[in-house]
């Protein structure tokens, strides 16, 4: 999981226009089966995601937050001491002989991978991360507003995603590319329906 809380919307300053990302969690699949097939958990990984601005867009989404190897690494060798880490999942609930085998998972994928972190709405680069105090992203409808974070508390309870709707959580490649999504939960696998999506332009590297 992020160690970043995405905030509820974002709004101008000024003319108070709110934006809001169309989704906050996402998955990385590192299984075989096709896209329209069925999935399990344990192949299913949480991307780490950082508010951002996509400039290609000019609307506000999810980037992913990888971090250089050396951090997955150090984190690996603190949860197999049994510290509690944050990134790139938070342990404090978690088993120590769990949490562990989580960021092996991660550090795994993170030696692997070679493409630059994505702004996830489109697969591009062109994104500015909106979680830094500078530079503020000024709104371009609006004299003098600038576009910051805002965060409502409230609480879920319920059975969770895909149960009584289609959960539609986007799955992306171990690169960051768009290939599908979660629709319904199936409990007798551990796992979940699928069905393909793709970016609906192609992406350029």
């Amino acid at each position: 999981m992020s160690t970043n809380t995405l905030p509820t919307e974002y709004r101008c300053t000024s003319c108070q226009t709110t934006f809001r990302a169309p989704f906050s969690e996402a998955y990385y699949y590192l299984g075989s089966a096709a896209m329209g097939q069925q999935v399990e958990d344990s192949e299913l990984l949480k991307i780490p995601l950082r508010p951002a601005w996509c400039k290609d867009c000019a609307a506000l989404c999810a980037a992913e937050d990888i971090l250089p190897l050396r951090d997955f690494e150090n984190a690996y060798g603190a949860a197999r001491a049994g510290k509690e880490i944050e990134y790139p999942v938070w342990s404090e609930y978690m088993d120590a002989q769990f949490a562990a085998s989580e960021v092996g998972h991660y550090l795994r994928w993170r030696m692997t991978r070679r493409h630059a972190p994505r702004v996830l709405c489109c697969g591009g680069m062109n994104f500015q991360y909106l979680d830094v105090d500078q530079p503020l992203i000024k709104h371009a409808e609006c004299e003098f507003g600038f576009i910051q974070g805002w965060y409502r508390i409230g609480g879920f309870n319920g059975p969770g995603p895909g149960v009584y709707s289609a959960a539609n959580i986007r799955l992306y490649d171990s690169e960051g590319g768009l290939i599908g999504q979660l629709t319904w939960r199936r409990k007798e696998i551990n796992g979940w329906d699928t069905e393909k999506l793709s970016y609906s332009t192609p992406i350029e590297d």
